[in-house]
């Protein structure tokens, strides 16, 4: 039966590896966050950008109609 044997340096990569992949994960997750509240504040002006042209469209044609 042969015996298992993890040495050291192999032991320190995978911890690197494991630590550097959760910090990538951690990074891109704040990332697509910041990202993802900047669309969402931007969209969000975007509808009131769209109701404020209608309310201004809407006098505009009270006031050359004549109402």
């Amino acid at each position: 039966m042969k015996k298992f044997e993890l040495h050291l340096d192999a032991l320190i990569t995978i911890a690197v590896v494991l630590v550097l992949a959760v910090g990538f994960i951690v990074y891109q997750r704040h990332q697509y966050s910041k990202v993802m509240q900047e669309n969402i504040d931007l969209t969000w002006e975007i509808e009131t950008l769209k109701v404020d042209f209608q309310s201004i469209a809407d006098r505009l044609d009270a006031c050359t109609n004549g109402n």
